[in-house]
């Protein structure tokens, strides 16, 4: 089988009782991956096509880094062509020349990504919206305001090591700030993270309202990669400071968030969970079960995967290791191999698939 399934006990309970309904979901949840999305993009059709068309039960949306693109483009008035722009945009980024593209270009050609995404009238159409609400994740760097030089790199690798002992500590340098509208209901505690709860401050994390003024600032922070891109000096309506990608403290998320009632749908490029950016090495920093309880992702399957051109989900690497051209004509042919992804998941909301729903710790 293409996709492999996994849900928490309430989910798969719910599941088996009462099958796979729109309105049981109650928050949508996108990670951090940049090229990895593009595994789900043919996914992400079948869920504008499902999950959305005539809702009335508001749906949150929580997204960091390319996960807020996802969501931005699945809140405008045809979902479907956004979906399709940010797919073209995202593939035909292009870096030539041999010398490493400076911040300044990236983060350039990131905007443009957002813009053709949503485009001319897809801003008014997101904000506008009241029943797909959506929370665009930051990390704003508390240290200083500057995004470069070597200052920057060592409390960058501070922040790493500090990460080792305890994602706890990783609220001496980052603040999680998360743009919604005044009605979302995801809310964060400031240092929630995982199975260190409670040992922060009891206040709630920072959570500006989007508007017109901060609403592609704070998607271009939420994709500022460090090191990689300049992020964003103080989006309107936020705490003054530098923004960075939302993945450094929720790459994949850890569940702890406390939401609106019903299932969490979380569509993702693998199967496993990485709460943060510096957990990828970190093997054992799982979520816990309890905070997945109604969670249910959809990912394809390492089978799948292997039978991918390059056999790998697309990444970073791949602008390193592969001519423009040949890079896109590889991410071309992986968003057309996903058709099979796509036929899967309507098979699942048809009620005709037979795949089995796996727990997370099995």
């Amino acid at each position: 089988m293409p996709l492999v399934i996994r849900a928490g006990r309430f989910a798969r309970e719910y599941l088996a009782n009462e099958g796979w309904r729109p309105e049981a979901f109650s928050t949508l949840v996108g990670a951090s991956g940049g090229p990895k999305w593009l595994v789900l993009s043919r996914i992400d059709r079948a869920l504008a096509e499902w999950l959305l068309p005539g809702r009335a039960v508001p749906l949150d949306l929580l997204g960091s880094s390319i996960g807020s693109f996802r969501h931005a483009a699945f809140s405008v008035r045809e979902p479907g062509a956004a979906i399709a722009r940010l797919e073209r945009a995202y593939v035909e980024q292009r870096y030539d020349g041999p010398e490493r593209p400076s911040q300044a270009r990236v983060s350039g050609e990131t905007a443009r990504i957002v813009e053709q995404a949503l485009g001319a009238t897809g801003e008014a159409e997101l904000l506008e919206n009241r029943v797909l609400r959506n929370h665009v994740v930051t990390a704003r760097w508390r240290p200083g305001r500057r995004g470069a030089g070597l200052a920057f790199r060592l409390a960058l690798g501070a922040s790493a090591a500090a990460n080792v002992l305890s994602r706890r500590h990783l609220g001496a340098f980052f603040e999680r700030v998360v743009f919604a509208p005044k009605e979302g209901a995801i809310r964060f505690d400031p240092l929630g993270f995982g199975r260190d709860r409670g040992h922060g401050s009891s206040e709630r994390a920072a959570r500006p309202v989007l508007t017109a003024d901060n609403l592609q600032p704070a998607l271009l922070a939420s994709g500022s990669i460090p090191l990689l891109m300049e992020g964003v000096h103080d989006p309107g309506g936020a705490p003054p400071g530098l923004y960075l990608d939302g993945g450094i403290l929720d790459y994949h998320f850890d569940f702890s968030f406390h939401t609106a009632p019903g299932l969490i749908l979380f569509p993702h490029f693998f199967d496993r969970i990485t709460p943060g950016w510096f957990d990828k090495p970190l093997r054992h920093r799982r979520p816990r079960l309890v905070d997945l309880d109604r969670v249910v992702m959809i990912a394809p399957s390492p089978e799948f995967v292997e039978r991918l051109p390059g056999g790998k989900v697309p990444d970073r690497v791949d602008f390193e290791r592969l001519p423009t051209d040949a890079r896109q004509k590889r991410w071309w042919d992986v968003i057309d191999r996903c058709h099979e992804l796509e036929a899967a998941v309507h098979e699942l909301w048809a009620g005709k698939s037979t795949l089995e729903i796996r727990s997370f710790d099995g």
